[in-house]
């Protein structure tokens, strides 16, 4: 989940996972067995959720389901997501988005 509005000049990582299992249909509060919860942007493993500044512009966060043709990218759960991204970019076979948005 990115918010590319955030004011970091490169948007700000909210929630990264990779490895999910093929068979997956959802991630709950724990993740199914193999998931990998990466670094979002604070520092921090798993979910931070949205939080615009008050007053701020309407933020736009985009949530992406991308199907691999590999079922792991082998990188530690340290990864930054902009490397993340990188690497699986000549993995990609198809992906979903929705974005939702949020103003306080």
């Amino acid at each position: 989940m990115l918010d590319p509005d955030a004011p970091t000049g490169a948007g700000f990582w909210h929630w990264v996972t990779r490895d999910n299992p093929a068979a997956a249909t959802g991630l709950g509060s724990t993740p199914p067995p193999g998931t990998v919860s990466g670094t979002n942007s604070a520092g921090a493993t798993g979910y931070l959720g949205p939080c615009p500044g008050s007053g701020d512009i309407t933020h736009h966060y985009r949530i992406s389901v991308y199907a691999l043709d590999t079922p792991t990218l082998g990188l530690p759960a340290t990864t930054p997501a902009g490397v993340t991204t990188f690497t699986m970019s000549g993995h990609i076979l198809g992906y979903a988005r929705i974005t939702a948005d949020a103003r306080r």
